[in-house]
């Protein structure tokens, strides 16, 4: 799968663009506020229907404009068919999607037809940030291959945020608080029950790719699952009222995992490098790419915002290698284009950007 083109239209500082995309790499260079970042964020606008960088689009939409449209031609796998895609957002929040001009009635169903995956400055969240980001890592690789996970989340969303208004009411009705304890038991569990086999089956795809890389050890996820490995979640449930009523919130269940990302048996955050972490987020990155792509036969398209980053020159290679190996489609931002000399001309194509204006180099 790859993105044949892209139109942009009040991004950011970019006020209209329209670009040709090469289906493996796509290399874009320029100085710092140029232009480069934001057309990866209107790719992945395009793929997500939100920003990786502000949840407030008024940041992200020209400046003095209501709307931001973001559209492209999608080529899917062993065809010659262009699907057209495209996105709306405005400023007071509204959402619209078109595949093939039929409506789309969420950003999942965007996810679902332009897969990404995202390495930025923020990647190091990964291995340093707190949960959310290890949840959200393990469950975009869950959604892309169990089409039943999607409706899951959103019942378990439903009846956590239900339990959790119930706990914040001054006088609480035990019969219902119980009633939505046990809507959510089961669900906990299938949730967990799909998250664990998805990381059982990430961590074979895991090892070839760190031994590709240089510097890297022996790589292990380890699942937790958000309440004691020992209890039914539903006696936990019970048992945690009177603090859940104090907090006001739902103190255990699958909404509170997390993954210890593990080198040689140490914690990542603790062990690794700067150079090594980054190194370690593609590696994660591109082991759920080869699964997604082993699962679904669809290649991921990769946005990867100043590679050259605190990754040196052998590195680099090694991972546009493996980019290569798995046929997905990249774009690469950088300062300089020297930075890009390894990857073969007759693979890529070159933008040059200034003030927003992107300029194709012929080679």
């Amino acid at each position: 799968m790859f993105l044949k083109s892209i139109e942009i239209s009040k991004v950011r500082n970019l006020q209209q663009v329209s670009l040709g995309c090469h289906p493996k790499a796509n290399i874009i260079y320029g100085a710092n506020g140029s232009g480069k970042t934001s057309l990866l964020e209107a790719i992945f606008l395009l793929g997500r229907g939100k920003s990786f960088k502000h949840r407030d689009l008024r940041l992200v939409i020209n400046r003095g404009q209501d709307n931001l449209i973001v559209s492209g031609k999608v080529v899917r796998p062993n065809s010659d068919a262009e699907h057209h895609l495209g996105v709306m957002r405005s400023i007071k929040g509204a959402f619209e999607a078109r595949c093939d001009g039929k409506n789309l009635s969420s950003a999942g169903q965007l996810a679902t037809e332009l897969p990404i995956q995202l390495v930025d400055a923020h990647s190091f969240s990964l291995l340093e940030g707190g949960p959310l980001q290890r949840r959200q890592f393990i469950d975009w690789g869950v959604f892309h291959v169990e089409h039943s996970y999607a409706d899951l989340w959103r019942r378990f969303q439903k009846a956590l945020k239900q339990r959790n208004q119930l706990l914040r009411h001054g006088r609480i009705d035990e019969d219902s608080l119980k009633l939505w304890s046990q809507e959510l038991a089961p669900l906990n569990e299938l949730i967990t029950e799909q998250r664990k086999e998805y990381i059982d089956q990430l961590e074979g795809f895991i090892k070839p790719v760190v031994e590709a890389f240089s510097g890297l050890g022996s790589v292990d996820l380890e699942y937790s699952q958000g309440w004691p490995e020992d209890r039914a979640v539903i006696d936990v449930l019970l048992a945690d009222r009177e603090r859940d009523v104090a907090t006001g919130k739902t103190s255990h269940g699958a909404h509170r995992a997390d993954i210890r990302v593990l080198v040689d048996g140490v914690a990542a955050a603790d062990s690794l490098s700067r150079g090594q972490s980054k190194l370690l987020v593609y590696a994660l990155k591109l082991a759920q790419a080869a699964h997604y792509q082993t699962v679904t036969g669809h290649s991921c398209i990769f946005l990867l915002d100043d590679l050259p980053a605190e990754l040196d020159y052998d590195n680099r290679k090694d991972v546009l290698a493996y980019l290569d190996h798995l046929q997905c489609q990249y774009f690469v931002t950088g300062v300089e284009k020297k930075d890009f000399d390894e990857i073969g001309e007759e693979l890529n194509r070159l933008f040059h950007v200034e003030q927003g204006v992107f300029q194709r180099v012929e080679q």
